[in-house]
């Protein structure tokens, strides 16, 4: 057997738990395009690539969820209040984006996660942050409908909420510990009902080997543990490494990632 994809995926799970602990970022933007690539390495069903790469990353993401939520919440950085008010609009948006998933062909889906890594690598290249701030919370149906934006891309695309969530946050006034915080706590309701939903959405793709549902349990069970060690080692390097050119690399890194993606 062919050890170069299982040293790969252990990589894979190092290198995006240290990005995420080192610029506080979901690893999901990189767990998937890296799946995709090491599952074509391993000559995947081209009609099943990017949907496992999704739904492994789904799933990988309950693990560092579980571990990030009791952190942030033993140092009290969770504004539960805001959690409980958009949670059941990101998980009805979930559930919409995994059906979505489950319609689309790998290619669209490629196309589509190549456009989100685009556009996510241009907001780290200019910085983008709100101006402006609130001192309440928005309306219900503005939180609805963010809510409901999270939520689908975090079931279409396989990914944390961050991208839309950290921006909403930082604009409904909370300090940047609790937009962290909080943001992280999406994700493990996210986390869990996608990886129910992707579970029991696919179409008689469980007898490849490996595969539940649209899981690919030996990536999950490699990935997930590397992603924790990777996660403490990048928040560690944090304190040591300076951010502006770390983040800088990575929105180059994503940019050629994005740029492959879409034209390849």
């Amino acid at each position: 057997m062919d050890i170069l994809p299982w040293v790969l995926l252990a990589t894979l799970g190092l290198t995006a738990g240290t990005a995420a602990g080192l610029l506080g970022i979901g690893g999901g933007m990189l767990v998937v395009p890296g799946l995709f690539y090491i599952f074509n390495l391993m000559e995947f069903p081209s009609n099943l690539v990017m949907h496992v790469a999704i739904a492994t990353s789904m799933s990988v993401m309950v693990c560092t969820a579980t571990s990030s939520i009791v952190a942030h919440h033993a140092k009290g950085d969770v504004q539960w209040r805001v959690f409980w008010k958009i949670i059941p609009s990101i998980l009805l948006g979930v559930l919409l984006g995994t059906i979505l998933d489950n319609q689309l062909s790998s290619d669209w889906l490629k196309i589509i996660f190549g456009l989100f890594l685009l556009i996510i690598s241009l907001k780290l290249l200019l910085d983008f942050k709100p101006q402006s701030k609130s001192e309440t919370l928005p309306k219900s149906a503005i939180i609805n409908a963010v809510g409901l934006g999270i939520g689908f891309k975090s079931g279409l695309l396989g990914v944390g909420g961050g991208a839309i969530s950290v921006p909403f946050l930082i604009y409904c006034g909370l300090p940047m510990y609790e937009v962290v915080g909080t943001s992280s706590s999406f994700s493990l309701p996210i986390s869990i009902l996608g990886t129910l939903a992707f579970l029991f959405s696919s179409d008689g793709v469980s007898s490849f080997p490996g595969l539940t549902g649209y899981i690919y349990l030996p990536a999950l069970f490699l990935i997930a543990p590397f992603t924790i060690l990777g996660a403490f080692l990048g928040t560690n390097l944090s304190h040591i490494i300076s951010g502006e050119k770390i983040r800088t690399s990575f929105a180059l890194f994503l940019l050629l990632i994005s740029l492959n993606m879409l034209f390849t």
